[in-house]
């Protein structure tokens, strides 16, 4: 039995010896209780590193919580010796690998709990329910785990990004995360994305000068804060969000179309609800057909199945859908096949053919693009140039926020959240 149960728990007979195994009620739980006795011979002194074999006493039994064996909840009674060393007198306690000083939670459970703590989807209080342990021992292994990390950073790599993501925090609604989108790295989450926070955040980066490219949405302030802190960077507008500014204006012109008919009309009911759908392109080299089926009856028996194409009856409504619509796909063909060289005159000429339509909602996302053009140009350079990545992270950041029905402690989300997006267990 000895050797199967200590096979069990992954322990080195060698080392350990199973004394019995007792059962215990604790909160109308069954737990099973194992009691290790520690029996190995020698030990080295922590102070002189020679070895000792002789035992001064067995201190009193400590009880560890352990992981579930076989479906039970498990603890492990430890039983450990003191040794003395006769060369400097010393009297230690024998080190084992089943749980550090003074701690009453295994190793093995600390290490799970921080595998834990890299999902995501878990919540601190199913972790702390999962393991057997309190909450509070959950959010210690937390702190434990990213202790001594830098409060601040210090040094930038050449090609960072910037984006917002909600949060309440005591700065406003929104805070912000830097990333590194070439090698793929969360760097540092700020607790406010104002201008005036970010100068005093980057003002103690010690390679500011260094920085070749700062990737970014069209708000201003970021790119003011580029201007000021990183003077050889260049700005770079993220493609998905120029890319949406233009679908956006499609989606208006659904709308006020879709209000013009009016809410009994069949125009209005093929119009509603259709933004991410019939009017919108999947794939950059392939324009989706969306279509609807419809079925036509006979003594209760289906004789015919119609396919409609939802796309060509929408646009057949109105010819300012229409040319929304191209203007949409022009948009599309010409970010997929410029280049740094081209895309300044190719975006020039589709800014004037969405004048020319004098469609307003066109007109005015024209006037945003010419606006933000150096720009936007700057994301051909490279196409890894892009907050594709940290839109990727914004999601799991709303999964975190929600399961734990937010945090009031800016300080832990922040460690939670660099904990999870890095993905690296601290030991």
């Amino acid at each position: 039995m000895n050797q199967a149960v200590l096979d069990l728990l992954k322990l080195d007979a060698r080392k350990y010896k199973v004394e019995k195994i007792t059962e215990e009620s604790e909160k109308g739980k069954t737990i099973r209780v194992i009691t290790i006795r520690c029996i190995s011979k020698k030990h080295k002194c922590p102070i002189c590193n020679k070895y000792t074999s002789s035992i001064h006493d067995v201190l009193s039994p400590v009880k560890l919580k352990f992981l579930d064996i076989a479906g039970y909840q498990s603890k492990i009674l430890l039983i450990k010796r003191r040794f003395i060393c006769h060369d400097c007198k010393n009297k230690f306690t024998e080190p084992t690998e089943l749980n550090n000083k003074k701690c009453s939670i295994s190793n093995k459970v600390k290490i799970q709990i921080r595998k834990d703590l890299l999902d995501y989807n878990l919540s601190m209080k199913y972790i702390a329910k999962k393991n057997n342990v309190s909450d509070v021992e959950v959010r210690n292994e937390l702190l434990d785990a990213m202790s001594g990390y830098p409060e601040h950073l210090t040094k930038l790599p050449e090609i960072i990004s910037l984006d917002e993501f909600s949060a309440d925090t005591s700065f406003g609604k929104y805070a912000l995360i830097i990333n590194d989108p070439i090698n793929k790295n969360t760097l540092d989450i700020l607790q406010s994305r104002k201008k005036e926070y970010l100068i005093n955040y980057f003002t103690k980066i010690q390679n500011r000068k260094d920085i070749k490219y700062v990737v970014s949405d069209m708000y201003e302030p970021y790119l003011l804060v580029t201007k000021i802190m990183f003077p050889k960077a260049k700005y770079v507008a993220d493609r998905f969000h120029y890319e949406r500014h233009v679908m956006d204006a499609l989606d208006a012109v659904r709308i006020r179309i879709q209000e013009e008919k009016g809410i009994p009309s069949k125009e209005y009911r093929l119009l509603k609800n259709k933004k991410n759908v019939s009017l919108l392109r999947i794939h950059f080299d392939k324009v989706e057909d969306w279509y609807a089926f419809t079925k036509r009856y006979k003594n209760g028996h289906i004789v015919e199945i119609m396919k409609i194409d939802i796309l060509h009856e929408m646009l057949e409504i109105s010819d300012e859908l229409n040319r929304g619509y191209q203007l949409k796909e022009l948009f599309l063909d010409t970010v997929k096949k410029s280049n740094y060289d081209t895309a300044t005159e190719e975006l020039l000429s589709w800014i004037e053919l969405c004048r020319e339509s004098k469609i307003e909602e066109f007109v005015a996302v024209s006037n945003t693009i010419e606006t933000w053009l150096p720009y936007i140009v700057n994301s051909f350079i490279d196409e890894r140039f892009s907050n594709g990545y940290t839109e990727g992270l914004n999601n799991k950041i709303k999964v975190i926020k929600r399961i734990a029905f937010g945090f009031k402690n800016f300080s832990f989300y922040r460690l939670r959240l660099m904990y999870v997006l890095n993905k690296k267990i601290r030991s």
